[in-house]
């Protein structure tokens, strides 16, 4: 089999100085997107809960969700955009309260701000803006 493909080499080599000098080589294996895009979920009293996709692979991908957050300070709503910790998986700080989970078949969202809220005396209702990426496996 020849040595073909798609080759980027970093800056000042050449795509024959060897495999470590490469950006990207359709050699290995690559992420491929299955799912993306973006929404809204709404809380109420600091609690939402969102199903982002429904697939049918079958199996738990890979995914990553980012969301705006509520400061736990003014309990008002940031619009810069967190990455989500996984569902079950420690995390630190805000990241504790903004959990995705995936099965085999959904990815879905849940938030629980409601503790944070309760400092800063917030109970309203907040929508939240969310982006997802949920990748599959080519060869399964």
């Amino acid at each position: 089999m020849g040595d073909y493909g798609v080759k980027i080499s970093k800056a000042g080599y050449s795509i024959t100085d060897g495999d470590k000098r490469l950006i990207l080589s359709t050699k290995y294996p690559l992420l491929k997107i299955k799912h993306k895009g973006t929404g809204t979920i709404t809380l109420s009293g600091g609690i939402g809960s969102a199903t982002l996709v429904t697939h049918s692979l079958g199996y738990k991908p890979m995914f990553y969700v980012w969301t705006t957050y509520i400061d736990p300070n003014s309990g008002s709503e940031v619009s810069k955009y967190c990455l989500c910790s996984w569902m079950y998986y420690t995390g630190l700080q805000r990241n504790d309260y903004y959990m995705a989970e995936a099965t085999t078949t959904t990815i879905t969202l849940d938030i629980d701000t409601s503790a944070t809220l309760d400092i800063v005396g917030g109970t309203g209702t907040d929508v939240l803006d969310y982006i997802y990426v949920v990748y599959y496996d080519g060869i399964s």
